[in-house]
């Protein structure tokens, strides 16, 4: 199979014959407007000098004298020296007498070539080539006529060797040559140096290459389940992928074709990529709302050269991740839910049987009586007055760790819950009530005399939380600090928790108060009209 020709190779070729064929057209107009042009001047100036010598007042005066003290010939050399491309001057009387050559033996002979009869019998002005004593030459030819009677005495010719005149010719088409060979000569190392720096721009991948990773790049960004969005300096869509069409609910109404190139606050309202062009700082796992639609968002500019050229955008329908999440962690939270109701039924039974063992009947029978009554009790709160439930399997979990925990876990009796705040997710509350539990779980003694009490009340306008307990509080220090993501007092991947309940809070327009007097309670309002 034929090797294809590399990229660089194309290109450098390419330039090289631009570069010969626009030369080679450039020489073959030159070259002849250059000779002719030489060969012009040539005519213009031996004229001229023909005209000048026929009109001197010394050769005229001479001329009329027939010369006899020889003063036309040292005025001709003279006039020679200053002249340019003119070979010979001849002044000659009407009889064909020379008066003035280049060479001395000639003057005082006849006249020779047979191209002088015109300007002889018709006393016209013009300029002829022949081949005179000196060789073949051009000729101008101009009569002289006598200072009163305006009568023909003779006339003058200048001429140029016309060997002359062809050495000029390729005198200058040996230096357009030359200067063509040059401009090759640089066209050819521009071809070098252009296919080079084509070649580091495309680092070093031929066409077909850069069309297979283009392929394959789209292919890839349609296949990423995740929705991808690239921003340029300006602002303006460069990128979009099917599965960012499908999250933004575009597909079948905004074709991708017609986003790129859009700026991107235009088409998609509160991305905070402008925000990130101007900050150049990276946002990751944010929640935002786009229409209708919530998602997890993470954002990073993109840099070269130090300088923000754009930004990219990766993004999850929170549905989506919540179900996956539920899915992925629902059956861990069951084994451990049984673990804990294991655990603490087997420490039940232990007790029992110690005082069965000891006779204890009444205390036994008490003690059974006691343990199904708290049972019946948060099965019934929960059962009755939670009818969220993703809260109820939240809070009866709690309540199993908390006893695994040696907590003493108490859910207000008057605690009520019918329906979340206008737009609120069961999610979003589970992520307020679980986390202030956690952290209260955290805190509390596991000796038998920790304590967490919470309570849910639902109001007409608001729905009112509060969680405490008797741990051992927050330092002063630490109470501004604690809504900052990633701020922990404790060791491990920690310091999101109150991060998330603020950020939740906040984006429902509620209020979170923070109270510490022997342990800490959290009380929380949120409007029920939402956001």
């Amino acid at each position: 199979m034929r090797k294809a020709m590399k990229l660089q190779t194309k290109i450098t070729l390419l330039v090289i014959t631009v570069v010969f064929i626009s030369i080679s057209i450039i020489i073959s107009f030159i070259v002849p407007w250059m000779t002719g042009n030489i060969e012009n001047k040539a005519r213009t100036n031996i004229m001229n000098v023909a005209e000048m010598v026929a009109h001197s007042k010394e050769i005229v005066a001479a001329l009329e004298i027939k010369d006899p003290e020889r003063k036309i010939e040292p005025y001709i050399n003279t006039q020679l020296k200053n002249l340019e491309q003119v070979e010979y001057i001849i002044v000659v009387d009407n009889n064909d007498i020379r008066y003035s050559h280049p060479n001395p033996e000639m003057i005082g002979k006849k006249f020779m070539g047979g191209d002088e009869k015109r300007v002889v019998q018709k006393g016209e002005t013009y300029i002829s080539q022949a081949i005179g004593t000196l060789g073949k030459s051009l000729r101008a030819f101009t009569p002289i006529y006598d200072s009163e009677n305006k009568k023909e005495i003779g006339f003058v010719s200048v001429g140029t060797l016309t060997h002359s005149i062809e050495t000029s010719k390729r005198t200058a088409v040996i230096y357009i040559i030359l200067i063509g060979i040059g401009g090759l000569m640089t066209g050819v190392i521009g071809a070098f140096l252009l296919a080079n720096n084509i070649k580091n721009a495309l680092m070093g991948l031929e066409p077909d290459e850069i069309t297979r990773l283009y392929n394959e790049k789209m292919g890839i960004l349609d296949a990423i389940h995740e929705g991808l969005i690239a921003v340029d300096d300006k602002g303006k869509v460069t990128l979009i992928n099917d599965s960012a069409l499908n999250i933004l609910h575009f597909e079948g109404s905004i074709s991708k074709e017609y986003i790129i190139g859009q700026y991107v606050e235009e088409v998609i309202p509160n991305t905070r990529m402008v925000n990130i062009l101007k900050t150049g700082k990276c946002e990751f796992e944010e929640e935002q709302r786009i229409n209708d639609t919530i998602i997890m968002t993470n954002r990073i500019p993109i840099i070269s050269r130090g300088r923000i050229i754009g930004a990219i955008a990766s993004f999850r329908d929170k549905t989506e991740v919540t179900k996956m999440a539920e899915e992925l962690t629902g059956a861990k939270k069951l084994a451990w839910s049984l673990r804990a109701q294991n655990h603490e039924f087997m420490n039940k039974l232990h007790t029992i049987s110690g005082l069965i063992q000891l006779e204890e009947y009444d205390e036994a029978l008490e003690f059974i009586s006691d343990v199904a009554k708290v049972r019946s009790n948060i099965s019934n709160i929960l059962t009755n007055n939670i009818k969220d439930a993703s809260l109820s399997a939240l809070l009866l979990s709690k309540y199993n760790k908390a006893e695994e925990c040696r907590v003493k876990l108490k859910i207000d009796e008057n605690s009520k819950l019918t329906k979340l705040p206008q737009d609120m997710t069961s999610d979003e509350i589970v992520s307020i009530i679980g986390n202030l539990i956690e952290n209260s779980l955290d805190e509390v003694k596991n000796d038998g005399t920790g304590y967490i009490h919470v309570k849910i009340v639902e109001m007409r306008n608001s729905l009112g939380i509060e969680v405490k307990d008797n741990g051992g509080g927050i330092p002063v220090e630490y109470r501004e600090k604690i809504y900052e993501q990633g701020f922990s007092t404790k060791e491990g991947q920690r310091g999101h928790g109150m991060y998330i309940v603020k950020k939740i809070i906040d984006e429902y327009n509620g209020i979170i108060d923070l109270d510490v007097d022997e342990g800490v309670v959290w009380q929380i309002t949120i409007p029920m009209t939402g956001k």
